[in-house]
C-alpha cells in the first residue's frame, strides 16, 4: 500500500522553496500553495486572506481528496501543507478510507522565519502568528527537518531519504 508523507510547516519554514527541490526524486509531491493563483485566489476567493478561513476547512478537505488520488499511482506521495495532524484529521472525517500519512515538520528558528517573512513583506502582527504557528507544530510533530544551516538541496535529500526508506510514524 502506498504511503501519504506530509511535511509540514509554518509560514517561512521553506515548503515552496523545498517543493522546486524535490523534483527530480521518485516520488510525487504537491504543496497547498500550488492551487490558488498568484494573488491567492482559489474559483474567486482568496484561500490565502484570514478573512477565507471560513473556507479553510474545505480546502483542506480538497487536498485529502487530491492527496488520495495522487496514492492511486501506486507509489509514495509528499504533501507540504501548513497543516497540523489534527487538523488533517478533521478535513478527512467522512471521507470513505482517507490516506493514512506519516508526518514530519520543516522548521527554522524564530528569528530566521521572522527575516524571511520580513523580507515578503509580511506585517509584523502577522508575523507573530507564523511565530505561533510554529511553536504549536513543535509540539505536535516530532519528526523535524530544519532549514537552517542546510541548502534546500540538502534539506530535499533527507526529506527524499525519509520518504523512499518507508520510515515515518503513522498516524491519521
Amino acid at each position: 500500500m502506498s504511503k501519504l508523507y506530509v511535511i509540514t510547516g509554518a509560514p517561512g519554514a521553506g515548503k515552496s522553496t523545498l517543493l522546486r527541490h524535490l523534483k527530480d526524486y521518485p516520488f510525487a509531491t504537491a504543496d497547498f500553495d500550488e492551487l490558488p493563483e498568484p494573488d491567492g485566489s482559489l474559483m474567486g476567493v482568496d484561500i490565502t486572506s484570514p478573512t477565507a478561513s471560513a473556507a479553510w476547512p474545505a480546502y483542506n478537505r480538497l487536498w485529502v481528496k487530491v492527496a488520495g488520488m495522487m496514492l492511486r499511482s501506486g507509489g509514495p506521495v509528499l504533501l507540504l501543507c501548513p497543516l497540523a495532524p489534527e487538523e488533517w484529521a478533521a478535513a478527512a472525517e467522512g471521507i470513505a478510507d482517507p490516506p493514512r500519512t506519516a508526518w514530519a515538520r520543516l522548521d527554522c528558528t524564530d528569528a530566521e522565519r521572522r527575516t524571511r517573512l520580513a523580507a515578503r513583506g509580511w506585517a509584523s502582527d502577522e508575523v507573530e502568528e507564523a511565530v505561533k504557528d510554529a511553536e504549536e507544530l513543535r509540539a505536535s510533530v516530532e519528526r523535524e527537518f530544519n532549514t537552517g544551516g542546510r541548502s534546500p538541496a540538502e534539506v530535499a535529500a533527507a526529506a527524499a531519504d525519509w520518504v523512499s526508506s518507508g520510515s515515518g510514524q503513522r498516524s491519521q
